[in-house]
């Protein structure tokens, strides 16, 4: 049996109240820190890349108290979630709502954990695996497979800028088949449900077409697939309330 005082306290965490200021921090603190990223850019924010959190904790710096104050509200946040979750479901189910549209919003807050495990996973394990030059010539990918660069299109702006560019990478596995794949700037070469990436970084034509492809481990993209589908589903059980 729980004391008086760690029910309030247990009570305190699964409150709604609770659940509402985490998020307004939450969204205020990754303000702040959208702010602060840019401003110290050259200075302490210069080892922040994608979505690699360790660069806080190697180099901890004053500018990051945003960062840290996120930590510990994102964790109280998660608990407050599965804690409301947990009653939520439960409470429906002993009271004989066992349908799959009473149980919409639980879903959608299952999404929201899962996409929190997927920004922890990524941010502790994700790494930079170089990067890798794409000619006509085959060339190892560092995974196993090798590729090489068929057809390379640029589209330029009105000024001549270059507003994108589209490379088509005829891709070759370990048993020799082979598939081609069109790489750009907001679509990278993926495999692994997006936690293996090789993200277009620079184009060239000297002295022949070329593409620079940098390699990117993420295995929180994985989770972070799965977060959306739950959510999908989730806003799809609650059609009703829409129309």
């Amino acid at each position: 049996m729980l004391s008086e005082a760690q029910a309030v306290r247990v009570s305190w965490l699964r409150s709604q109240g609770l659940g509402i200021v985490c998020g307004q921090a939450t969204a205020l603190l990754l303000g702040v820190g959208s702010f602060v990223l840019v401003a110290t850019r050259d200075g302490a924010s210069a080892g922040v890349e994608m979505d690699d959190v360790r660069a806080f904790f190697t180099e901890p710096s004053a500018a990051h108290v945003w960062f840290y104050l996120l930590v510990p509200v994102l964790a109280l946040y998660g608990v407050n979630t599965l804690l409301c979750t947990w009653d939520d479901f439960f409470a429906k189910w002993r009271a004989g709502l066992r349908a799959p549209r009473h149980h919409a919003a639980a879903l959608l807050h299952v999404g929201f954990l899962v996409a929190l495990g997927a920004h922890l996973l990524g941010g502790l394990t994700g790494r930079e695996d170089g990067v890798v030059r794409l000619g006509s010539s085959w060339q190892s990918l560092g995974d196993g497979r090798d590729a090489r660069l068929v057809d390379l299109r640029l589209e330029p702006l009105p000024t001549g800028a270059l507003e994108q560019a589209w490379a088509t990478v005829e891709v070759r596995a370990p048993d020799g088949t082979s598939a081609r794949e069109v790489v750009s700037y907001n679509a990278p070469l993926s495999r692994g449900l997006g936690s293996d990436l090789f993200l277009l970084v620079r184009q060239g034509s000297a002295p022949e077409p070329f593409v620079l492809m940098r390699h990117r481990h993420a295995p929180g993209n994985a989770l972070a697939a799965a977060s959306a589908v739950l959510m999908a589903v989730g806003l799809a059980l609650m059609w009703r309330r829409f129309v």
